[in-house]
């Protein structure tokens, strides 16, 4: 009987081992995809250059993309750009713009972006929590509406006399 018990263990050790494999694979195979992905992100945040609403963007899902790596997948997807993500957004603005003036708050705009890419918020993590951590990385440079400075005029009145 011990001959007996031995096999089975040794049985029950080699299966072990055949899903641990199974699971490093799939592991090792998740890693390359989240690779892939952080890699056509790169791609196209370098042939946009300095655009500061793509690289806000694209930060965005760099950095979403780091906390969920199954989320990676969607957005191999080809023709899903980053580009395309924000014509989305213009889509959803142009819905609600009163007086030719349309705005949407940083949560509405990163909704759009992970819908767009069919990326399904966690309810336990709502796209704001996630979004709201970091946003001043993702808002642009410098203000598109920038005041100039206003010169200021000095005078004695030693030069009036």
């Amino acid at each position: 009987m011990e001959k007996m018990d031995h096999h089975i263990e040794m049985i029950q050790e080699g299966q072990m081992n055949i899903f641990e494999a199974e699971y490093q694979a799939k592991e090792q195979e998740a890693l390359k995809m989240v690779e892939q992905a952080t890699a056509k992100l790169m791609t196209e945040l370098r042939m946009e250059g300095v655009h500061p609403y793509v690289s806000a963007i694209g930060n965005f899902l760099l950095d979403f993309l780091k906390d969920n790596p199954s989320s990676a997948k969607k957005i191999m997807v080809e023709g899903k750009t980053i580009i395309g993500s924000m014509k989305a957004m213009r889509k959803l603005a142009e819905k609600q713009k009163v007086d030719n003036c349309a705005v949407l708050t940083p949560e509405q705009g990163f909704k759009v972006v992970l819908d767009y890419f069919d990326i399904k918020a966690k309810d336990t993590t709502p796209v704001a929590k996630t979004a709201a951590p970091n946003i001043t990385n993702y808002a642009p440079k410098e203000s598109v509406v920038a005041p100039k400075p206003v010169q200021r005029f000095e005078a004695s009145l030693d030069e009036f006399l």
